[in-house]
């Protein structure tokens, strides 16, 4: 059975009582099959499955277990992404302090004509940023194969939720909703 799903993380914090809710929620169309998992901030959790319409949900403290044992690795790979994030970032305010002085270089030549410290200091700039360039290519190379990754470890999550829940139905550890 293969999933084509979404798998989206919203952390969504209500400002009611200084009360906050995380929220996983899994949507596999193809299938007609969505799952959400809930954790209050009171402690509080429950998840729902539901396909083709009819919907189950489960406080079960081991189903519940279960279900995050189950996401560790696709969450593994969101935190990878974030740090990915954060280095795509950092080449991005060096793009820019990059783009600046080259503007700076380019205000002084049309002030005073080209000079050759200002032809000099041209040169150092295109260079650092052809090396910077090819680490930008680098780092998207690493998110190609990280987002790979992920949608192996996402469709593996998505058939263990799945087979978890079924076998919560069955044994009465999830109930119609």
């Amino acid at each position: 059975m293969r999933f084509l799903s979404t798998l989206l993380f919203a952390f969504l914090a209500t400002t009611a009582v200084a009360h906050s809710t995380h929220r996983t929620e899994i949507v596999n169309t193809s299938e007609r099959i969505s799952i959400h998992i809930v954790r209050e901030d009171d402690g509080e959790e429950w998840a729902s499955f539901e396909r083709n319409g009819v919907r189950y949900v489960t406080t079960d403290s081991d189903v519940l277990a279960e279900i995050e044992k189950a996401m560790e690795k696709h969450r593994e790979f969101s935190r990878a992404h974030s740090r990915l994030g954060r280095q795509h970032s950092e080449l991005g305010r060096e793009h820019s302090r990059l783009g600046r002085e080259h503007s700076r270089i380019g205000r002084a030549a049309s002030r005073n004509g080209m000079t050759a410290e200002l032809e000099q200091q041209q040169r150092e700039l295109e260079e650092e940023q052809r090396k910077l360039e090819k680490k930008q290519r680098a780092l998207e190379d690493q998110q190609r194969e990280l987002e790979e990754k992920q949608r192996v470890a996402e469709n593996d999550a998505n058939r263990a939720i799945e087979k978890i829940f079924e076998r919560a139905i069955r044994a009465g550890k999830a109930k119609r909703d």
